[in-house]
């Protein structure tokens, strides 16, 4: 695979569905976007109730599905998002767990409106559902429920709530298949099928959705979910029409995207113009050694507008691949996250940013193409470094500059086979949740937080180890935060998390890994600071004694002494540092442990105070050995107290050595 030189750019952009006119759609007229943008505009207490108020209905819904999903993805790792859409589908209001799917999800509004709004027409009570990612999502994982909601003949508004629903019937369990070299391997995709029509659930197009999940249970539960909420949203939304009118309730829907693209539009125009570039890596396409793919990321703001350009080289055989919706989700997860933390979330901020993608690459894949893990993880690295090093330019923004987090999902398990209790499943881990984030600059917030939470995930909770043994066949040996993991700097990145765990109570588990950063850096850390614990490779002790380590009492608490179980029992070690698809594992024998790498620093290391390295070496987030040679500090192994002359010492003896090291650019010549 080459990179290509020259590159055909497409523009992410959502266009209105139906051409944007008014149309009879079945239920009600679509109005066009010029009555939609003739709206009389609130005052400011009215928008302020309002706005406040159709907020609170997507984070109740939300909550609804939190509560009615069985899966422990939804329902603890909190991969739902809920949104009001106006009309024509455009982001008004948002409940997020999940930020990469605000601007995809647009995409489903448009494509049921497109192909079913003139026939067989769109009513009151209908309910769609689409997975489509070529359409408004990532994977086949990514399930979207949408309602319209009509008022006097008039379409108004739609509801969506989507969910991350692990089992769709790919060609392995867990809904991420390592071994897909199609789409169509990747599990079943629907584009607006009604799974109720005018308030009556569709039994059978349940059923078809039903018969191609290995976990019937799961799925339905996930989609039950998604209905409740927006049933408890549909019900308030209705109450809120009823008190305030129709006309301000449709006003305040336009008035929200308004006001976030006013907001945006101020922020942009008080940092200085420029551009900046940042180089990403994903290192693995298919086969058994890695592979080193890069693609660059050009930002340049002008005046209040911010133009991403990104250059990437073409499809990957396996599934680190994105179709054009994904690839601008994970843009968004940066820009929403790092730029615009302060404006309310809709498509407003969205409309000063422009990102050009190359077609037929790996970030803009033609159709068919597989995308269960999504190659543009580093894309929210690399603009998120890249929106750090504008901050730059205005020191009142200095206080939000943050390193990139942790990458995303890498070093992930998923499982699939029979349950404890007999029935076919398959589903993710979750330490994928428990990741360390990037460091800031100022006292308060300086570090990183440790197992802060997934990026895109900004809900993210990691998953209790005790619902995780109810729920799955496995039994963990411990999960704490993996030591030497985060980024060293002057302020350090977040740690991540170590885990073990072994197969317990069924005849029939097996594991797929997802491998990103285990052989080199995805992106990269600020101002001097190193970057951080690459992904360590997946180990799987096989034919171990655990079980006679368990009767004297002696539980492994870390990938040490699982190495020291193998050495006494006669195993073998396992090493998975490239995706894998399909390994069984033996019950009760078989040990799965991972270091996930943490979260990216700022500045050098050897400016970190001397105290902060010693409260990391006594958190067990930092070993002595790194304090030495890495951060410069010498600290007393047996009284843990720093050596201050030796510290300065090793620290003046780490410039010497830098400066020998160092070589002069004699490109200007």
């Amino acid at each position: 695979m080459t990179q290509q030189t020259t590159q055909e750019k497409e523009l992410y952009t959502y266009e209105p569905p139906l051409g944007g006119k008014r149309t009879f759609v079945g239920g009600g007229w679509l109005p066009s976007r010029e009555e939609l943008a003739a709206y009389e505009k609130l005052s400011p207490v009215d928008f302020e109730i309002l706005s406040y108020r159709m907020n609170s209905i997507a984070n109740e819904a939300r909550q609804a599905v939190l509560r009615v999903s069985g899966s422990p993805v939804v329902a603890e790792g909190g991969e739902c998002l809920f949104a009001i859409y106006d009309p024509s589908g455009f982001t008004s209001s948002l409940a997020c767990g999940l930020l990469l799917h605000t601007a995809g999800t647009q995409g489903n509004v448009k494509e049921v409106l497109d192909v079913q709004g003139v026939a067989p027409g769109v009513y009151d009570g209908d309910i769609f559902m689409l997975n489509e990612p070529s359409v408004g999502g990532y994977h086949a994982c990514d399930q979207w429920t949408g309602t319209p909601i009509f008022h006097e003949g008039e379409l108004i508004a739609w509801l969506g709530s989507l969910t991350h629903t692990a089992e769709t019937g790919a060609i392995e369990p867990g809904g991420i298949a390592a071994s897909a070299r199609s789409l169509l391997d990747e599990g079943y995709r629907v584009q607006g099928i009604k799974v109720q029509e005018k308030g009556q659930i569709n039994r059978a197009a349940i059923n078809c959705l039903l018969r191609a999940s290995r976990d019937p249970a799961y799925y339905v539960l996930d989609l039950r979910a998604r209905i409740a909420g927006l049933n408890v949203a549909k019900e308030r939304f209705r109450t809120l029409i009823n008190r305030y009118g129709a006309d301000k309730v449709k006003a305040a829907i336009q008035q929200n995207i308004d006001y976030g693209e006013e907001m945006a539009r101020a922020k942009l125009r008080s940092l200085a113009d420029g551009t900046w570039r940042v180089l990403c890596y994903i290192d693995w396409d298919v086969g058994p050694t890695p592979k080193l793919i890069k693609f660059h990321v050009t930002m340049t703001k002008k005046g209040d507008e911010l133009i991403l350009d990104f250059d990437a080289p073409g499809p990957n055989q396996g599934y680190y691949n994105c179709y054009l919706p994904g690839s601008f989700g994970l843009v968004y997860v940066a820009i929403a996250s790092q730029l615009f933390w302060e404006t309310p979330g809709n498509w407003g901020y969205i409309r000063p940013i422009k990102a050009y993608f190359p077609r037929n690459s790996c970030l803009n894949v033609p159709y068919l193409t597989p995308c269960g893990l999504c190659a543009a993880f580093p894309v929210t690295e690399g603009v998120t470094a890249a929106i750090a090093k504008m901050f730059y330019t205005n020191q009142d923004h200095w206080e939000d500059i943050n390193a990139p987090w942790q990458r995303t999902c890498t070093a992930g398990v998923f499982w699939g086979g029979l349950t404890q209790h007999g029935y076919p499943s398959g589903s993710v881990f979750s330490e994928s949740w428990a990741v360390g984030t990037g460091a800031g600059i100022d006292e308060g917030r300086g570090d990183g937080c440790d197992t802060g939470g997934m990026m895109m995930t900004v809900e993210s909770c990691i998953s209790d180890v005790e619902m995780m043994e109810l729920q799955s066949p496995f039994l963990y040996l411990w999960r704490r935060e993996g030591l030497d993991t985060a980024a060293p700097g002057r302020w350090r990145g977040g740690a991540s998390v170590s885990y073990g765990l072994v197969p317990h109570g069924s005849p029939l588990v097996m594991l797929g890994f997802t491998m990103i950063g285990g052989h080199g850096d995805t992106s990269q850390s600020l101002d001097g600071a190193y970057p951080p614990a690459m992904e360590s490779p997946c180990e799987i002790a096989r034919g171990t004694n655990l079980l006679e380590a368990f009767r004297t009492k002696w539980i492994p608490q870390g990938i040490e002494d699982m190495h020291k179980l193998v050495e006494e029992s006669g195993g073998t070690i396992e090493v998975v540092d490239t995706p894998r698809s399909v390994l069984p594992v033996e019950t009760d024998k078989d040990v799965i442990a991972s270091v996930f790498g943490g979260g990216r620093g700022v500045g050098d290391p050897i400016d970190r105070e001397p105290e902060r390295v010693l409260a990391d070496v006594e958190n067990k987030i930092t070993s002595l050995t790194m304090a030495r040679h890495v951060y410069g500090v010498v600290i007393d192994p047996e009284t843990l107290t720093v050596d201050y002359k030796a510290t300065e010492a090793a620290r003046e003896q780490i410039r010497t050595n830098r400066r020998k090291r160092g070589k002069i650019w004699e490109g200007s010549k």
